[in-house]
């Protein structure tokens, strides 16, 4: 069973074919020719990955995917699903569920994001809660092997300091499931392409 303040990292969370098929529909395959991945997976841009708002800009963009959208309104009642590509996910969730002791879950939100590597290391992003004034656990799987660390931090609230917890450093296979109250951020991947499928669960 979940604890309060639990953060849990596990390799290989998933087999390596649904590894690689997770990256090969969210990546496609990589073009010798080209130089390049080759994928139409539908990533929409973001100005600012970082960013709860305008005021927080740090001005990083990336490319992001909703598969489901947290309804403010219905708190109670979770998210829902807008995009056909959350079904790829269904056997992901199903294990986070067994692996924290919830038979059903209850997806408040699902996401990707794709980071691309910046010249200078810069801070790490501001630290953020996915969704506030909700209990819910976070399910943070990593499609490919990068740098750009997942930190979590030991504060439950806004701070002018934050003391960590936890570093992950993005593996494929991997995945870091931990209580959604916490505080948590990411660096900037310096070298490599970073890329997440970030799910909220109740």
């Amino acid at each position: 069973m979940f604890t309060y303040g639990q953060v849990t990292v596990i390799d290989n969370f998933i087999d390596k074919d649904y590894q690689e098929k997770i990256k090969l529909q969210l990546l496609g395959g990589f073009d010798k020719q080209k130089k390049h991945h080759d994928s139409d997976f539908p990533w929409f841009y973001i100005e600012d990955v970082t960013a709860a708002g305008d005021e927080d800009s740090q001005h990083r963009p990336g490319l992001g995917h909703q598969y489901v959208e947290f309804d403010d309104k219905e708190k109670n009642l979770g998210g829902y699903v807008v995009s056909d590509y959350h079904d790829l996910f269904t056997p992901l969730l199903k294990k986070i569920g067994f692996t924290i002791g919830i038979r059903n879950v209850n997806v408040l939100q699902g996401r990707s994001f794709l980071q691309f590597p910046v010249k200078e290391r810069g801070e790490v992003d501001l630290p953020h809660i996915d969704i506030c004034d909700k209990i819910h656990i976070v399910g943070l799987y990593y499609v490919i092997d990068s740098d750009g660390d997942t930190v979590i931090y030991n504060e439950r609230k806004e701070s002018e300091t934050y003391t960590i917890k936890h570093r992950v450093t993005p593996k494929q296979g991997r995945i870091v499931i931990f209580d959604g109250g916490l505080y948590h951020t990411a660096e900037q991947p310096l070298n490599n392409t970073r890329c997440i499928v970030n799910y909220n669960i109740e």
